[in-house]
């Protein structure tokens, strides 16, 4: 039966008079809690108790590991630990304030992380186990629905602030989601800094639409039309008719087909006579797609080869595990040529090592059979042995170019030179007799006639790449500027007019004033000097604008105007990954949101600086 005394005094403290205060106070309980926010804290344990029940503060009394911590504090300061509220008031804000600040602070630490929004409802148990009042943070569907928006519009405005009257480069490029949506991306490049400031989904990607879309997005983003510099896409059809609806508007820019676009399309034609090496990759790629157990048979069977034991025995190989030396092979994707020249290049290795492998595979898929086929027949193998041979050989150049020009560096002044080298490089491939040591070897053991129809072959594929090459750069506008880029490139300056007038098509050096044409004479000079080992023409750059301002910005402006579209392409690997299976059902918006946020950054803070 209830005691008379205590139901009396529970009577009494109904409602507004029992408080946090006053259970802290209580005898039985002084010196153990203080309050902050209406929130009794032990200070010993440092986290809340439910005052409302004295049961529940006697079992916290009672427990454990309450004993434990006042063991572990004693002989130690008394410490308060703060609630959320305490410490949104202790920054300068009301708590409601605060407290919005922290779901942004939030949104972005998750956009910036790539981890999905829903995510919360796992986190949530954790924060409030070990963040004191951790149920501030409100649900998933509020912080999509409330916050990302919030928080976007706050970016939004930053991108706007950050791009006020600079010069850019927009580069755009469309792709086709796995939900069959093509998306267009327009990244704008500010000299070395890059800013994706549109994702579109389109119905249909025709050169009016784009040029539309390009010109609303530049709008949206408040960048003066005359502050655009060049409008950098690939060398599709759709986009050069777009370009041309661009050029009475975009007066200041140029267009610029990507140079890495047209590096993939010249590997693709130098190959195309090849069309059983095509076959055979082709095959070998599906062999080893989503089959788990080959690969781990063929590993086995690689580490089994007396060359990979000795590696194996050299690398502390154990128990059975391959050898490290043993490796998979590429596995090469169609819209990257270098990938599938690097699958060319392993598989010209391990020819004698598949027709082991896949002699003792008990399949009967169509391509296990057709890769029996040609590694048993001692005629096609050689055949096949010998056109990878001159591939691998052949193309580094090519090769070694698009893995160049893929960086982010200030490629403009350097791009004449590497395209005039390649040119002549594959001009001279269209009469050579040698090839490469493994080619050569190859054409050698063939019969004459043979032979020469390999070399009739071969200097095809160099003909076909230099046509292609010649294609896309002879009446390409970028070609130009990119002729008169390479005065800025102190390296180059030697073999360059030193007339300040032979440039009056570069942004800025048209009717030039005397001050910059001093300017120009101390460059000139200067640029005599010997250059450090270690040059970096960016450097170089930033260092002269202490003694010619004006030019040194022009000629960062310059150097820096973007010759290739793998930006947008980058923007399109994270679209990939913020866009899997399991969150097909993400909205447009959101999608556009969460992806801006991801690729720009941290915008806000860098605006601050």
């Amino acid at each position: 039966m209830t005691d008379p005394k205590k139901r009396k005094i529970s009577s009494k403290l109904h409602g507004d008079k029992l408080t946090a205060e006053y259970r802290a106070g209580e005898k039985a309980f002084k010196g153990l809690f203080y309050v902050e926010d209406k929130t009794m804290i032990c200070r010993f344990c440092q986290h809340s108790v439910d005052w409302v029940r004295r049961n529940t503060v006697v079992d916290h009394i009672a427990s454990k590991k309450h004993a434990k911590a006042v063991e572990l504090a004693k002989g130690k300061p008394a410490e308060r630990q703060a609630t959320l509220q305490s410490a949104f008031r202790g920054s300068g804000g009301t708590s409601q304030e605060c407290r919005g600040d922290f779901q942004k602070d939030f949104i972005r630490m998750m956009a910036t992380a790539d981890i999905p929004i829903e995510k919360v409802a796992a986190m949530k148990p954790f924060l409030m186990k070990y963040c004191s009042d951790g149920g501030a943070l409100t649900s998933a569907q509020n912080l999509r629905t409330l916050y990302l928006p919030r928080v976007f519009e706050d970016h939004a405005i930053a991108l706007k602030a950050t791009l006020k009257d600079k010069l850019v480069s927009v580069i755009v490029d469309e792709t086709t989601d796995h939900r069959d949506k093509s998306v267009l991306n327009i990244v704008v490049g500010d000299m070395d800094k890059l800013y994706l400031i549109d994702v579109i989904f389109m119905t249909e990607c025709t050169a009016k639409s784009l040029s539309k879309t390009v010109l609303t997005s530049l709008t949206s983003n408040s960048i003066d039309f005359d502050n655009v510099c060049a409008f950098v896409t690939d060398n599709a059809a759709y986009c050069k008719a777009a370009w041309r609806i661009l050029e009475p508007i975009l007066t200041s820019a140029i267009h610029v087909g990507c140079m890495c676009h047209i590096l993939n399309l010249v590997g693709e034609d130098f190959v195309k006579v090849f069309k059983e090496v095509k076959q055979f990759v082709n095959d070998i790629r599906n062999a080893f797609k989503r089959q788990p157990a080959r690969k781990r048979r063929y590993l086995r069977h690689l580490s089994a080869q007396p060359d990979a034991e000795e590696d194996g025995e050299e690398d502390g190989e154990e128990d059975g595990e391959p050898a490290r030396s043993a490796c998979l092979p590429p596995e090469p994707c169609a819209s990257r040529w270098g990938t599938w020249e690097k699958a060319v290049a392993y598989h010209s290795t391990n020819l004698q090592e598949y027709a082991s492998f896949f002699d003792e595979e008990a399949s009967n898929a169509d391509n296990i059979n057709r890769i029996r086929e040609v590694l048993g027949d001692e005629g096609k193998r050689a055949r096949l042995q010998l056109e990878m041979n001159f591939i691998t050989e052949s193309t580094p150049k090519i090769q070694f170019t698009l893995t160049k020009f893929e960086g982010n560096s200030p490629f403009a002044p350097v791009m004449y030179a590497c395209v005039d080298d390649l040119m002549s490089y594959l001009m001279r491939g269209t009469t050579k007799v040698q090839f490469g040591p493994k080619t050569d070897d190859g054409l050698s053991s063939l019969p004459h006639a043979e032979k020469n129809r390999y070399i009739e072959t071969f200097h095809e594929c160099f003909t076909l790449a230099l046509q292609k090459m010649s294609k896309h750069t002879d009446s390409s506008m970028a070609m130009d500027f990119y002729k008169l880029a390479r005065v800025f490139d102190p390296r180059q300056v030697a073999t360059v007019s030193h007339d300040i007038a032979s440039y009056a098509n570069l942004p800025g050096l048209s009717n030039p004033p005397d001050s910059l044409q001093e300017e120009w004479a101390i460059y000139m000079s200067s640029a005599k000097d010997q250059l450090p080992e270690d040059f970096k023409l960016h450097e170089f750059w930033k260092a002269m604008k202490l003694r010619i301002p004006r030019l040194a910005q022009i000629a960062l402006q310059t150097i820096w105007l973007k010759t290739t579209s793998v930006d947008t392409e980058r923007s399109f690997s994270q679209y990939k990954t913020l866009l899997t299976d399991k969150r097909e059902s993400l909205s447009e918006p959101h999608t556009k949101q969460l992806l801006m946020l991801r690729y720009n950054g941290d915008v806000e803070k860098r605006l601050v600086v």
